[in-house]
């Protein structure tokens, strides 16, 4: 699949990490807590001396994905990824597809916060809507600044990310455009057997940019 550029570096590396250097508004809702709730949380395992022996490493890693499924809700991305295409799918077909794409996306992921270096995140506002919510961020590394925007739903009871809006660029809209060519070429289940093979391509943090499963 294609790369989008700079978008996981930019996401991963900073979006939803920012620790002590954290700069916070002035007030903030429930979404925004929800968010900045998985930073400290992220970043309190980043920063232990404890879980950054080599021994930890995969413990380590179990623990931050528990985190990442918690606020994240990968079926909901899947859906929406898939566009169309997932109401012609039979529901274990529509699981084997999630399942996929939440090991990707996670995998993806852990090997950009074991990265992590300290960058700033500002929280500027949210905008709810129901049971539909945006929290706006900006990401600083001390060279540039990054906007970011959470999309979030409220799902049994808690405030979970559906897609993730770099400069522009979403993340659901990133990938349904990319299942679509390589659907239009080749079948559903050449596309979650892709999928499937990337995410476990992807279990250790790789170069910056090496950042979502790639067309044949």
């Amino acid at each position: 699949m294609q790369r989008c550029k700079n978008f996981w570096a930019t996401l991963l590396i900073g979006g939803l990490v920012g620790g002590g250097t954290l700069n916070e508004t002035a007030w903030a809702g429930p979404p925004t807590d929800a968010v900045r709730k998985s930073v400290d949380e992220v970043v309190r395992i980043l920063e232990d001396p404890a879980w950054k022996k080599p021994e930890k490493k995969e413990e380590r890693r179990k623990l931050l994905e528990q985190m990442i499924a918690q606020r994240f809700n990968f079926l909901e991305m899947s859906r929406r990824a898939l566009g169309a295409e997932w109401n012609k799918r039979t529901p274990e077909e529509q699981k084997d597809f999630a399942s996929s794409f939440q090991t990707l996306l996670a995998n993806t992921y852990l090997g950009r916060i074991e990265n992590y270096t300290g960058e700033k995140v500002q929280y500027l506002k949210e905008i709810v809507d129901g049971e539909y919510a945006e929290v706006y961020t900006k990401i600083d590394n001390g060279k540039s600044a990054v906007d970011i925007i959470y999309k979030m739903e409220m799902t049994s009871g808690d405030w979970r990310v559906y897609d993730v809006v770099v400069e522009g660029t979403g993340l659901v809209q990133n990938y349904r455009e990319q299942f679509k060519r390589i659907l239009r070429k080749d079948s559903f289940a050449v596309l979650t057997k892709q999928l499937r093979e990337k995410a476990e391509h992807i279990k250790a943090p790789g170069p910056a940019g090496d950042d979502s499963a790639r067309s044949r």
